[in-house]
């Protein structure tokens, strides 16, 4: 399992489509989310099976089609559900971010999935999305990356890797990320 997680409209869904080439997470061009509940979408990677789990968006507000508060129980309540020893665990988590997202609007949601929650104990990788331009995310990263740090956001990933600048298709660099630092069978204990 790949929980991805994140605001309202940082890309979760987008993401998801890339991963599957195919558009199957339903996605919006406005600040409303479009996943009420959380939606598995089975893929295969390298000869590998994953299920990607899409998550509503969080921070989204009263009048959105998920307020905050129920998405953010509905989150917590599928990474229990899923680090539990009943379950199928948690492999990997995804935290997307929008591009014009500063580390001290993100730490928070940070510090209860990845610390609260999940202990630390599952990979977290971080995929900063909305880019037009792909030279720009080296120069996210250099411009957030010590505040990410100075908040003690660590990503198993580097957000401002060189090869995700020079590969042709974006598909093919997110799927070797997930392949690269998916864990298996890890130890919850």
């Amino acid at each position: 399992n790949i929980v991805i997680f994140g605001e309202t409209g940082s890309g979760k869904s987008s993401f998801i489509n890339k991963i599957t080439q195919h558009l199957l997470a339903k996605i919006s061009n406005d600040a409303l989310g479009c996943t009420p509940t959380p939606e598995r979408y089975p893929v295969e990677i390298s000869s590998r099976k994953y299920v990607l789990i899409d998550t509503p968006g969080l921070n989204e507000g009263f009048a959105g089609t998920v307020p905050d508060a129920e998405a953010k129980k509905l989150l917590k309540n599928l990474l229990r559900e899923l680090m539990s020893s009943r379950s199928d665990d948690i492999g990997l988590l995804v935290y997307c971010v929008h591009k014009e997202t500063r580390p001290h609007a993100f730490v928070k949601a940070y510090n209860k999935v990845y610390s609260d929650i999940c202990h630390q104990r599952v990979p977290i990788i971080l995929v900063v999305e909305g880019w037009r331009n792909e030279q720009k995310m080296e120069s996210w990263w250099i411009a957030n990356g010590t505040q990410c740090n100075n908040h003690g956001m660590h990503f198993a990933n580097d957000p401002s890797d060189p090869a995700a600048i020079h590969v042709a298709e974006p598909s093919d660099f997110l799927r070797n990320l997930i392949a690269k630092h998916y864990v298996v069978n890890t130890s919850r204990s």
